[in-house]
């Protein structure tokens, strides 16, 4: 699937209408586009997507969807859904939607659905035992709490479902712990008895440093009171692809809850990496975030381009990049529930499409892979907004809105929606000074007034994407990520690079592994350190000998 002209020709043509649009005015396209609703509005699978708000008109979408079917975004897909290595760099396939619900395109589909229902069941099963009490420890009394030690993705997912989805009077209490930082480690732990709490480990390759340190100090934890040998089996289990290494730390068989190597880390909280989830919610709700996961897939593979979803959300985010002077995305989720989604976001997006290289090995010759950022609304309203609003460049916002279902007689869902729409409005409208102006002078400082016009003026016409969830239910959570995950893909494929390896994120762990022995005043340093880089080393290991 190498680039054609075609895919040039189709790359030029949207770079050049971008140029041209890159001022339009989105008020008088929602005023003179007569099917601009009709075009940039749909639902999926629960997620009604609004991407009215951008400057783009309907003939560069037109154009954008031309490169879609250029870039073969349709034959990418389906080498996806098929098993193909479409991580062609690693030479492995990409198959986290079969986690998910049957895919008919896998040629040995059968096979795959019957080991991840196997999984599912086995999952099932361990977090039944634990939520309903029967899953005993070393003395005999039942898990009350669990602490996932895991980092990325082996943790971001997980952490955003429970959040999201947990629900008052849950049996078991989940934390998570992913720094190394030993700070981090005693927060996680603060308060929790060992007798009481399971400790689940969960890395891909067993490897991962920061990880197996935090999961050595749990252990180190549960000796200290009491618990350890055969003792700890009932308080210890283990999630990862390398079930040779993890046997080999002492786990038994019967704690480890394996997966494919072809399951990203950031795609893999649809596997056994959500065991701590499925714990957390329940394993009916779990599964109904798989339903409503496989619900988004099934949309991405049927629905014609023009009505599809993740292909429309990747066109404008593609858009966004070339047209505005802002290499940046903001997503703002108007839920407290879903304060994490920015941070899981951070990672699948930008770990994903954080490349320069395309297939054949040449510099990508467009910009890839936004800085994604944000929070929760209506904190960020009293903060990073202002640069939203008055600063000098203009960043595309997704506004993830999920309606509260809580009685509340202080109405404080209703303000949350209304801030929701609100900040929306106002960056698209924006304010111009004269309101200011006249105000100042009724009160008799025209000349202030003027200078407080300009500074209170709010340029608008600023880019925005509304995504709204009726309710925050498995189903709809479980479409939302996945939207995400194929918006990213799309991307990727628009760019021709592979979104699915991390080289970049090795090469820090290597360039760790040998920085560390240095900061031991024990060590002698090397004469070839350059100087600026030796003072450093010497000041550290004075203010902070070796422990």
């Amino acid at each position: 699937m190498s680039r054609s002209p075609s895919w040039s020709r189709a790359w030029d043509e949207v770079a050049r209408l971008a140029a041209a649009s890159s001022d339009a005015s989105i008020a008088a396209l929602l005023r003179d586009e007569a099917d601009r609703h009709q075009r940039l509005t749909l639902e999926a699978a629960g997620v009604y997507l609004d991407l009215t708000h951008h400057r783009l008109p309907g003939g560069a979408l037109d154009a954008l969807l031309a490169l879609a079917d250029a870039a073969q975004v349709g034959e990418r897909r389906a080498a996806m859904f098929s098993g193909e290595a479409v991580n062609f760099t690693e030479e492995r396939p990409a198959l986290h939607v079969a986690l998910r619900g049957p895919v008919p395109e896998l040629c040995d589909g059968g096979a795959i659905a019957a080991e991840v229902q196997g999984t599912l069941a086995r999952m099932a099963g361990f977090a039944g035992a634990v939520r309903e009490g029967r899953w005993r420890g070393a003395t005999g009394q039942p898990i009350r709490d669990i602490v996932h030690i895991g980092i990325g993705g082996s943790h971001l997912g997980p952490q955003l479902v429970v959040e999201a989805l947990s629900e008052a009077g849950s049996p078991v209490r989940c934390r998570f712990l992913s720094n190394v930082d030993p700070r981090a480690f005693e927060r996680a732990l603060q308060g929790l008895e060992p007798a009481g709490t399971l400790a689940i480990v969960a890395s891909k390759s067993w490897r991962t440093d920061e990880t197996a340190r935090n999961a050595s100090a749990v252990r180190r934890w549960f000796a200290d009171g009491g618990i350890a040998g055969t003792a700890l089996h009932g308080h210890l289990v283990g999630v990862t692809a390398n079930t040779a290494a993890a046997l080999e730390s002492g786990l038994p068989e019967s704690s480890l809850f394996p997966f494919h190597d072809w399951v990203g880390g950031r795609y893999s909280l649809w596997s056994a990496v959500g065991l701590p989830a499925m714990v957390a919610i329940g394993p009916q709700r779990f599964r109904r975030l798989l339903a409503g996961a496989h619900a988004m897939d099934r949309h991405f593979v049927e629905a014609p381009p023009a009505r599809n979803a993740p292909l429309l959300l990747a066109l404008v985010s593609l858009w966004n990049s070339l047209a505005l002077a802002s290499d940046t995305e903001a997503v703002v989720a108007y839920s407290d529930a879903l304060r994490s989604l920015t941070a899981w976001l951070q990672q699948l997006q930008m770990e994903s499409n954080g490349k320069r290289i395309d297939r054949d090995g040449e510099p990508v010759p467009w910009p890839t892979a936004p800085v994604i950022w944000g929070g929760a609304g209506t904190d960020g309203q009293h903060s990073y907004f202002q640069a939203l609003h008055q600063g000098t460049a203009a960043h595309p916002v997704d506004f993830v809105v999920a309606l509260p279902d809580a009685r509340d007689p202080e109405r404080r869902g209703r303000a949350l929606v209304a801030n929701a729409l609100a900040q929306r409005e106002a960056l698209l409208v924006g304010r111009d000074g004269s309101p200011a102006t006249a105000d100042a002078r009724a009160a008799g400082a025209d000349a202030r007034g003027r200078r407080l016009a300009a500074h209170r003026a709010c340029p608008g016409n600023r880019p925005s994407t509304l995504l709204l969830l009726e309710r925050l239910d498995p189903e709809r959570l479980g479409a939302l990520l996945a939207l995400y995950e194929h918006k990213t893909a799309v991307l990727g494929w628009l760019w021709d690079i592979d979104s699915f390896d991390q080289w970049g994120v090795e090469l820090g762990k290597v360039l760790a592994a040998d920085i560390e022995p240095l900061l031991d005043p024990g060590q002698p340093l090397p004469d070839s350190l350059p100087a600026a880089r030796r003072e450093l080393l010497r000041r550290l290991r004075a203010a902070w000998p070796a422990r």
